[in-house]
């Protein structure tokens, strides 16, 4: 009971700390609300290594959004689909009398431009220009940025006035059309590929379109400073971060993506992301942000129907995901929502020997369905490839759910080649479809090698699976070349005929006061070397300390995402918590239906 105390306590902290961030109330109760007189400013440390502070961020609201500001020399120019005139369109000076004293909210008497094209000739590259487009406005034209001048002096392509995101149909091109660019902000826009959108009423073919966005540094040109906020990608065949490694490289530094939506981006036979990056090369250790995002429903159109892994038509396969991220180096994934992935929530490899992807960190995100929540050391092997790992006060619920592939498999986190890292005080909880076969919540692989690895205070709770299939909630495969491996504290319990922990004793592990309940004969709770083992033996051999629970430790374990919505009065189903989402912007916040609330009111189900 010590234990449970001080464990949920750490996470109420850190929940608290995380709902300032979201600008959030820190009060237990089961209809949370968000209180505008809470400081707004990010917690101040989430990880040794890497903070949100360290990406610079602009000043932020209330509600947690980027205060978009006019320079004294920026140039302004404004785009309405319905009431412009591209000749008769008029630059703006901050000081003009026509827009009055907020360039973002212009008097009436402003005269607009028809087209962006037409806009965007008049904004100038290297300078602190903005360009506007008019709320609920409508242009078939993809999106080209100017670089800003500095840091705190950026372009900015945004929205005036109040509706809805501006969008533009890009059908089968890009959404953003540059490559290289630094010291900008995209804010409050819908990018869609709408000829690719089967749900849409413009659908022209599933043939391969352009990306939302696709970023590169090279030949001495970097990406720098780049914010992307409240934007909407959907249907592209994907969006990219990556780089070509050339002699005038440069790293990438400081690219934000928050409070953005990525939906249905997928390719026609060929692989798909909601979002690549490849980190080849060198980073000065603040590289990506990730932060109060939602992915849904990424690399694929719809579920597999052929034989083999063909993405014909966007059918989803193991090689698409919400995210992919090879070589990564500086990467905070903070407060995201991962829903639906075609495989993986979120997928990390790292391809270029020892210590290829390090300092990454995912704090405080919710995974929902697809097969796989997160997979850090897939694709290339090695010793040691991921180094200074934290994956901490994440929820994995209902994994599995659709069955993009028609795999029948569950996986939490799957760990690989790791050089130092910890996984601890996540949540694995509630999948109960009678038709898996392949599950766990933590799996750690040391075929090749790892080390100085901490698996603590984490909970299983409600993952089960088809009746008589040997599956493991926590599972330690191909070992033997491993070192300094501590598993302790953690909280697994089995509903479901299924073995707690399936370890063969290898050399390297150490586990220490964890905590074990089963519904099945204590006989079967653990297996090891083709055989089960007893809750005795199991003690005897490799746990003297282990320790047998009570669930009514537990006040409400039950707790899911549907109850969550419930207590708001906005339904009761994952259907429904992605429909809800849909409708966030900053026209429309609800800090509610953000991943650091609905985290913590399932994990107060846990408390006492």
């Amino acid at each position: 009971m010590k234990y449970v105390k001080s464990y949920f306590l750490k996470s109420i902290m850190l929940g608290i700390s995380v709902l300032t961030l979201f600008n959030c109330s820190s009060d237990a109760d089961d209809s949370p609300s968000p209180d505008p007189n809470q400081n707004s400013d990010p917690p101040k440390q989430i990880t040794s290594f890497l903070n949100i502070s360290d990406f610079d961020l602009p000043q932020q609201d209330a509600q947690g959004f980027t205060m978009l500001k006019a320079q004294d020399d920026s140039r302004i120019v404004y785009v309405d689909n319905n009431t412009g005139d591209d000749n008769t369109g008029k630059v703006y000076a901050v000081n003009d009398p026509e827009i009055g004293t907020a360039p973002f909210t212009p008097n009436n008497t402003i005269k607009p431009f028809a087209t962006i094209a037409a806009a965007q000739n008049n904004m100038r590259d290297n300078e602190a220009d903005i360009l506007l487009l008019a709320a609920g406005g409508v242009w078939n034209e993809s999106l080209k940025l100017t670089h800003g001048k500095s840091d705190e002096a950026r372009s900015i392509y945004a929205s005036y006035g109040e509706g809805k995101r501006p969008e533009l149909r890009t059908g089968f091109g890009s959404g953003i059309t540059n490559l290289q660019i630094t010291n900008v902000i995209v804010s409050g826009i819908k990018f869609w590929a709408h000829t690719r959108d089967d749900e849409g009423p413009y659908l022209e073919s599933f043939d391969p379109g352009g990306p939302g966005f696709n970023f590169y540094n090279g030949h001495g040109k970097p990406v720098l400073n780049v914010l992307i906020e409240d934007c909407f990608f959907r249907c592209y065949k994907g969006n990219v971060i990556t780089g070509i490694v050339d002699e005038g490289r440069v790293p990438m530094e400081k690219i934000v993506l928050r409070r953005n939506i990525f939906s249905r981006n997928y390719n026609n036979k060929s692989h798909s992301q909601g979002l690549f990056y490849n980190g080849s090369g060198e980073s000065n250790g603040t590289t990506i942000l990730l932060e109060g995002n939602i992915f849904d429903h990424n690399g694929w159109r719809t579920q597999r129907t052929t034989a083999g892994m063909s993405a014909d038509n966007g059918q989803a396969t193991f090689f698409n995901h919400n995210t992919y991220f090879a070589n990564a180096k500086g990467i905070l994934f903070y407060g995201n929502i991962f829903l639906r992935a075609a495989s993986i929530g979120t997928k990390w490899t790292a391809n270029e020997g020892m210590n290829s992807s390090r300092d990454v960190a995912l704090i405080d995100n919710l995974y929902v369905d697809g097969e796989i929540g997160i997979s850090i050391g897939g694709n290339a092997t090695g010793a040691l490839r991921f180094q200074n790992i934290m994956i901490s006060d994440n929820i994995f619920s209902n994994i599995g759910r659709s069955k993009p592939t028609n795999r029948t498999l569950s996986w939490g986190v799957d760990i690989k080649d790791w050089n130092g890292g910890e996984v601890k005080n996540n949540l694995f909880l509630h999948q109960k479809d009678e038709e898996i076969t392949n599950l766990f919540a933590i799996r750690l692989n040391t075929e090749t090698e790892s080390s100085n690895v901490k698996v603590t205070n984490n909970i299983v709770y409600g993952l089960t699976g088809k009746p008589r299939t040997k599956l493991e909630l926590f599972k330690v495969e191909n070992g033997g070349k491993a070192s300094n491996m501590t598993i302790s504290g953690n909280y697994i319990y089995d509903s479901g005929n299924t073995a707690i922990v399936s370890y063969n004793g290898d050399a390297g592990y150490s586990f220490s006061k964890n905590y074990y309940l089963s519904t099945s004969n204590d006989a079967t709770w653990f297996y090891g070397n083709e055989s089960s083992i007893s809750l005795e033996n199991w003690r005897s051999n490799f746990e003297s300390d282990a320790e047998t629970f009570d669930l009514s430790i537990w006040s409400e374990p039950t707790r899911d995402v549907g109850g969550y919505l419930s207590t708001l009065g906005k339904g009761n189903s994952i259907d429904d918590l992605i429909n809800v989402l849909y409708e966030q912007s900053r026209s429309n916040w609800n800090a509610n239906l953000t991943a650091p609330y609905i985290n913590r009111w399932i994990r107060e189900g846990f408390g006492e």
